[in-house]
């Protein structure tokens, strides 16, 4: 995978953890100190989790997405040649593997939240700039949006998780999946709708 984007994702580093430290680990990391690499997983996962549990709408699977995509990470750290932030190119192996994942299941199949805590993070108001719209989508409770996420193709789900959940500009977005700016957002206008519908219908 290529690294293209140098900024993405900044305003999702942790609280107390530099990019300079952060850049370091990364550096140890790619030479096979697996205390650095652990580091970054420290940092990274509870918002790896927090992503593959709204595109997977399932926790027991989520966990075992985000240990596997932490996996995937230090096996393929070695390429990561710094050509973007670190968190941009964790991001793309983490949404690649849910939308594979989520790919393979049989037709159909879908996963409710009925338990939905704080831990998930909250969505009571998508909003996209680009419309004459300032507020497209507004739930009154989250459970209604992260049930109504289940019922997304993963693709879409992906571009809505970070557009809305993370913030992330379409540029941003285009870098992190690879996609032509114009995909991102067809799929993320497609997206929209389909929420709009079965927010207003209660999901």
């Amino acid at each position: 995978m290529s690294e293209t984007a140098d900024s993405v994702l900044g305003n999702k580093q942790s609280a107390g953890v530099s990019a300079d430290q952060e850049y370091a680990w990364v550096s140890a990391s790619r030479e096979g100190d697996t205390l650095a690499f652990n580091r970054l997983v420290l940092k990274w996962e509870r918002t790896v989790y927090n992503v593959a549990l709204r595109m997977l709408q399932d926790r027991e699977e989520a966990a075992e997405a985000t240990q596997e995509v932490f996996f995937l990470a230090f096996k393929g750290i070695r390429r990561f040649r710094g050509d973007s932030r670190f968190s941009t190119w964790l991001y793309r192996i983490a949404l690649n593997h849910c939308v594979t994942r989520a790919k393979q299941r049989p037709p159909g199949a879908h996963f409710s939240l009925d338990d939905a805590n704080e831990s998930i993070g909250s969505a009571e108001q998508l909003r996209i700039a680009e419309t004459q719209s300032s507020e497209l989508i507004r739930a009154e409770k989250r459970k209604r949006v992260l049930t109504a996420l289940s019922h997304l193709p993963p693709d879409q789900r992906a571009v809505v998780e970070l557009r809305f959940f993370q913030d992330l500009t379409f540029e941003d977005i285009a870098a992190v999946l690879e996609t032509p700016l114009s995909t991102v957002k067809s799929r993320l206008y497609a997206g929209l709708e389909t929420l709009k519908i079965r927010v207003g219908a209660g999901a």
